[in-house]
């Protein structure tokens, strides 16, 4: 045939003949390489005219720009807008299905959840029951047999046990206390005047980062803490999340968000954790989020620090101050708890060099809004000691915590321990120190000890930071032990060698007044913020010995409430419908003013 390239091929060891090389027909019929070129031709063409007549029945496709040449323009321009509508669409269902899903599954697991209201009862007065004949058969027994309390008479009776179980425990005491002295502060920012009009997303960490403020009847406190805010944080990037049990604002606040030109948002479920998740969702295109207290003034010259949000770490706490009204030094009792606060910033940030702190403050703190959602989700819902929970949930999800403290965020405290004058303060508006801490901050003291056991034998998603972190962790169960054990070894350590006890607990006191005369005069005094002789030596040192003792109060009451409080199961975030019907309807709001702003784009 005259043909100038090979006549056949070798195929699998079987000579072919190249005319024959070919891909077949529709019809499954062999045709020659002419034959079927031809045929390919002629399908194109009708392809062609097929998406014409397809073209046809769209709009017109808009002009491009000149100036403009991002992909996302000319799809806009190329692309027929049925067919844009159409992938949102789609896209917007696949989100609301998934949250659908998950809010379905909390109705259903709600529904698991809850007990019987004779259930309830029947539960409280069985754990009452427990408590009872664990007091007089465990710890008293007599006279049926010795109790815990004799044995424990009996081993203390000796001097060795004496000797060395105080050893033991001031070693250990000393080792806690001394060890964060090791570091000091970081160097404070320079303040920086900027003026009304200056660009605020171009302050380092700004740009995506999203302020939440979540209150509770707080029209009278707020203004100042969005004041303050502003001089950080565009308005656009400041969301106020008011809550209550209401299906409307219990308050004017959304009046004082609007005369400062912020976004307020109202979530019908009383609870601070559920206003936080709802803020999460309402901040949806920020990658990161601030949250704070609603009587938490920032500074002017707070540092934004999301670059350190890398690495594995997904929070970053800040140290806090305490004062007064109107950011003054306050009450002696408002004075002590600055100390006392500026002294866990400085143990918090030891431990977050070291592995990671247990948790950030509750006033304050910045996250990665996606790990926070995470955190969220495995967060068991508790509404008291919230903060402590997220730092237990965030470092079981592997994430860890560390400390900025470069900077004292001022925080408003109560002005007395037992009894106040009174005042207006937002959030769960205690105005002792009693109040806060015996009723809310000690609650989960001794069910944290389940939490933290857990966390120390069954958690190693930080790799070697563990280390580090669970040593700490152990911290919070040593001093439980400590508060649990009091009742029961002090006064058997008096009746045994009550001078020799007495030595003890001087020297015990002395250490501790030793490490914070340290603090103050080497920490506090680099920074310019230490507190008086006076308030020191006079205050603080009773002031530690009364809250010692109504930590230990409180851990016994806690271990009475819990009957009551566990008798009603607790559902998780995701768990809780209530809780979801308030971020799902954030979530629909966003979804669909994104899709109104994509038209009209």
């Amino acid at each position: 045939m005259g043909l100038t390239r090979k006549e056949s091929v070798k195929v699998a060891n079987v000579l072919v003949p190249q005319r024959l090389m070919s891909t077949r027909n529709p019809n499954k019929e062999w045709r020659p390489q002419a034959v079927q070129a031809q045929q390919q031709e002629d399908l194109e063409q009708q392809q062609a005219q097929i998406d014409l007549q397809k073209l046809g029945r769209y709009p017109e496709p808009t002009h491009v720009p000149q100036r403009s040449g991002t992909v996302k323009t000319i799809v806009r321009a190329v692309v027929p807008d049925a067919v844009l509508d159409r992938t949102r669409s789609v896209v917007n269902r696949a989100r609301r299905s998934s949250i659908v899903d998950v809010y379905e599954k909390a109705k259903i697991r709600g529904a698991e959840l809850e007990r019987k209201k004779w259930v309830q009862v029947l539960f409280e007065y069985t754990i009452y029951l427990i408590l009872i004949c664990f007091i007089y058969f465990v710890l008293v027994g007599m006279p049926l047999w010795k109790g815990a309390v004799y044995w424990l008479y009996w081993v203390v009776s000796t001097k060795f046990v004496i000797t060395g179980g105080w050893s033991i425990t001031i070693g250990i005491a000393v080792l806690y206390a001394f060890a964060p002295l090791l570091i000091l502060f970081e160097k404070e920012p320079p303040m920086i005047d900027r003026p009304d009009d200056f660009d605020r997303t171009t302050i380092p960490g700004v740009h995506n980062t999203a302020l939440l403020v979540p209150c509770y009847k707080s029209e009278n406190i707020i203004g100042p803490t969005l004041e303050a805010a502003l001089k950080i944080f565009p308005a656009s990037h400041i969301f106020v999340i008011a809550n209550g049990n209401s299906e409307t604002p219990l308050d004017n606040t959304a009046d004082v968000c609007a005369r400062y030109g912020v976004q307020h948002v109202w979530s019908g479920v009383g609870s601070k954790i559920v206003a936080q998740y709802v803020g999460c969702y309402k901040a949806k295109r920020f990658e990161n989020v601030l949250l704070i207290d609603d009587d938490c003034a920032l500074p002017p010259n707070f540092p934004v620090v999301s670059d350190r949000l890398t690495g594995g770490v997904e929070s970053v706490g800040y140290t806090i101050k305490s004062v007064g009204p109107n950011s003054s030094k306050g009450t002696w009792c408002q004075q002590a708890q600055d100390l006392e606060y500026k002294l866990s910033g400085l143990q918090r940030a030891f431990a977050g060099k070291v592995g990671s702190a247990t948790f950030p403050h509750g006033a304050i703190s910045l996250w990665n809004r996606k790990f926070l959602i995470k955190t969220f989700n495995d967060h068991p819902g508790y509404s008291v000691s919230e903060d402590w929970f997220f730092g237990d949930s965030c470092r079981r999800l592997g994430g860890r915590i560390v400390m900025c403290s470069s900077v004292f965020v001022e925080t408003e405290t109560p002005n007395a321990v037992f009894f106040s004058s009174g005042g207006a303060r937002g959030g769960f508006g205690e105005m002792t120190i009693f109040q806060q801490r015996f009723m809310r901050w000690n609650f989960f003291f001794v069910n944290g000890m389940y939490y933290n056991m857990k966390y120390i034998i069954k958690s190693w998603n930080l790799g070697w930071w563990e280390i580090g972190a669970k040593i700490f962790v152990f911290q919070e169960v040593y001093e439980t032990l400590l508060y649990l054990f009091t009742p029961f070894i002090l006064p058997i350590s008096f009746i045994v060698r009550a001078d020799f006890c007495g030595y003890l607990l001087a020297g015990t006191v002395v250490l501790y007044l030793l490490n914070v005369v340290i603090f103050n005069e080497v920490h506090l005094r680099l920074r310019k913020e230490r507190i008086s002789w006076t308030v020191l030596i006079c205050y603080y040192m009773p002031y530690k010995l009364i809250l010692t003792l109504v930590n230990v109060a409180s851990c016994y009451w806690s271990l009475y409430k819990y009957a009551k409080y566990f008798a009603k199961r607790h559902p998780k975030i995701i768990e809780d419908a209530r809780r979801l019907r308030a971020a799902y309807g954030q979530h629909q709001k966003l979804m669909s003013r994104d899709t109104n702003q994509r038209r009209h784009a």
